[in-house]
């Protein structure tokens, strides 16, 4: 849903589509295998991911409230899947994203964690 939305608010090129849709296959694949190997160490990757995207929409939040990016109107698609105020903004929106990345983040980090333990309990 995330990637639905800046999609939604950056109106990407055909292309742009394209190398989303290709990076992700790449990635899908990789991470796959990644699991069949070692889901603790696919679960700490995919942790360590969501830290960074947290990152990233910390530092983007920055660029919004110096007024370097435009605070648009949130996307119709998320005010609906978020269930936000309909007068919401690009702002809300990547608060919204980045506390649901922390989550992903945390739940990542505790099977990473807890993986050997859950394993051993069956």
């Amino acid at each position: 849903m995330h990637l639905m939305t800046f999609m939604e608010v950056t109106k990407p090129r055909w292309y742009e589509c394209a190398l989303v849709f290709t990076v992700q296959g790449v990635f899908f694949n990789a991470y796959f295998l990644a699991y069949l190997i070692s889901p603790k160490l696919a679960h700490r990757v995919v942790g360590y991911l969501e830290e960074e995207a947290i990152h990233s929409y910390t530092e983007f939040l920055k660029e919004l409230d110096k007024g370097n990016t435009e605070n648009v109107p949130a996307p119709a698609i998320t005010i609906d899947y978020c269930q936000l105020p309909p007068d919401s903004t690009l702002r809300d929106v990547v608060m919204v994203v980045r506390a649901d990345e922390a989550h992903h983040r945390d739940v990542n980090n505790h099977f990473a964690l807890n993986r050997n333990r859950l394993e051993s309990s069956r």
